[in-house]
């Protein structure tokens, strides 16, 4: 049995301002049209979820509105993120229970055949003890299943070598913490958005698989290019077997947006490369 799975994620949507949202709605009509029989938002569904109930709200429901069973993680414009990364909008309880509120858990796990999908709140896993119960239970459980790990932050941006305290993956500390509870042993997927492109890779004997955002790209001016930068979604296969499979779904017509050209959205971005 195969289990057809969409991967939506970065969606960017919002209440009175959403300027990614006739992205979204392209989007959308996409994977009603493919019929998956499951979908799953990988974090950043809100344009400023961490600070406004309207958009969180508003971006809940045009999830669930696509129609077909669901779940979700939040990312860091929903929640929050670490205050070791600094920032205006630290992960805190009223921003998780602002999530509670409208999205339900942070946490959850869902099995298939042959499989067990685990989601995690990356930008809590230091400041969130209550995670780590929640994990080591959803492992200790999972009865010879292979593990996929559904996530906002990828695990790492190159290997579990990677040091570097950043905005981007899983920190070293938490990431070390996870890799220690499952025992020596690795997930067999991960799959999470956050860094707006597309990229399917091995490293390490874990495959992760980031998705690209339906709203838009942070261009090469603002933003290194570890992977391909497009506008899409992802069609998974689970297998029963505990194998898996994907492809990148482009959007036909959605515009290419480039956030760095966009700084009514979230303020000038600082370039990394000259023009």
């Amino acid at each position: 049995m195969t289990v057809r799975i969409a991967q939506i994620s970065d969606a960017h949507l919002g209440a009175s301002r959403d300027p990614f949202g006739p992205n979204f709605d392209l989007a959308a009509q996409h994977i009603r049209d493919a019929r998956p029989d499951l979908l799953l938002a990988t974090g950043d569904l809100s344009l400023d979820g961490a600070d406004s109930d309207a958009d969180l709200a508003a971006a809940w429901a045009r999830h669930a509105a696509i129609g077909v069973e669901w779940r979700a993680v939040p990312g860091n414009h929903d929640v929050g993120d670490e205050a070791a990364l600094g920032g205006r909008q630290p992960w805190n309880g009223a921003r998780a229970a602002r999530w509670a509120t409208v999205a339900g858990p942070r946490c959850w796990l869902h099995d298939l055949p042959g499989w067990r999908l685990i989601g995690l709140d990356t930008q809590s896993l230091i400041s969130d003890a209550g995670q780590w119960d929640f994990l080591a239970g959803a492992l200790a459980d999972a009865g010879g299943r292979a593990i996929a790990l559904v996530q906002h932050k990828p695990l790492t941006e190159q290997g579990l070598s990677d040091d570097a305290v950043n905005y981007w993956p899983v920190l070293p500390a938490p990431r070390g913490r996870l890799l220690a509870l499952l025992g020596g042993m690795r997930p067999a997927l991960v799959l999470s958005g956050h860094l707006h492109m597309w990229r399917d890779r091995v490293g390490d004997g874990i495959r992760q698989v980031w998705a690209p955002s339906t709203g838009f790209v942070v261009g090469d001016r603002w933003q290194e290019a570890l992977g391909e930068k497009r506008i899409g979604w992802v069609e998974h296969h689970f297998h029963a077997d505990g194998t898996h499979d994907c492809v990148l779904r482009d959007i036909p017509l959605a515009r290419p947006h480039d956030l760095g050209d966009m700084p009514e959205v979230y303020g000038p971005l600082e370039p990394v490369t000259q023009a």
